[in-house]
């Protein structure tokens, strides 16, 4: 497998590929308000490491939110493209386990709370666990919308996030120690989750591309049943 992998959900655009000898190739680049412009260059430029062509790619997988929509939809757009061009699948990775397999490859932890701003006095978080057999973290419970006031360190868990950050500047107390609120997902983190899927055949075709409003989950749950 040669798999392409998008990541646009914050300010950050970065790129990566795992090719048939696992080996992974990345680009990473603080890119506000630019990641259509960028996008297309640091593809290319990953190809050029993998000394890999477009046609040589046989899964497209991008981060699918939660995160900043004009971000997320432009990741999911361009798989999307790739996926019918080429011919290929995708796979839809969250973009708070991106974020927490990055903490967890870097940090060397082993629990992390993964957070991001989702604006409106809120943020995204979820707690995810390392399987100590593949290196790569699992969901506990569900990713959730919170208050920025009911964020909150958890003993053995390493937080990360701007969920975090949001939170310090609004006045709410933070963890004293094992904390990176300045930590954004990375595309080399979420190629090694997209294999993982694709190897429990978790691959769809391009027109059951999903994104993942966390908010819109919210707001359908608040909505009061018909009678």
């Amino acid at each position: 497998m040669n798999i392409l992998a998008l990541e646009t959900s914050t300010e950050a655009c970065s790129v990566a590929i795992l090719n048939n000898r696992n080996v992974i190739f990345s680009e990473f680049s603080l890119t506000p308000r630019k990641h259509t412009q960028y996008l297309p260059v640091m593809m290319d430029a990953v190809l050029a490491k993998a000394q890999l062509l477009k046609s040589d790619v046989t899964h497209i997988a991008y981060a699918s939110g939660p995160g900043a929509f004009t971000g997320v939809r432009i990741a999911a757009s361009t798989a999307q493209g790739l996926s019918i061009g080429l011919n290929i699948p995708l796979v839809a990775i969250s973009t708070l386990a991106t974020l927490a397999q990055h903490i967890s490859d870097t940090h060397s932890v082993d629990k992390v709370i993964a957070t991001l701003d989702a604006r409106m006095g809120e943020a995204y978080m979820g707690h995810y666990i390392q399987n100590q057999q593949t290196g790569l973290v699992e969901l506990e419970a569900e990713e959730e919308l919170i208050k920025l006031d009911q964020l909150s360190s958890k003993s053995g868990y390493f937080c990360a996030g701007s969920g975090f950050q949001a939170s310090r500047e609004a006045g709410f107390d933070q963890p004293l120690e094992s904390i990176d609120e300045e930590a954004l997902p990375h595309a080399a983190a979420l190629v090694k989750l997209a294999q993982q899927a694709i190897q429990l055949e978790k691959s769809v075709t391009a027109d059951q591309a999903s994104i993942n409003y966390i908010r819109n989950k919210v707001a359908v749950k608040k909505k009061s049943p018909v009678l």
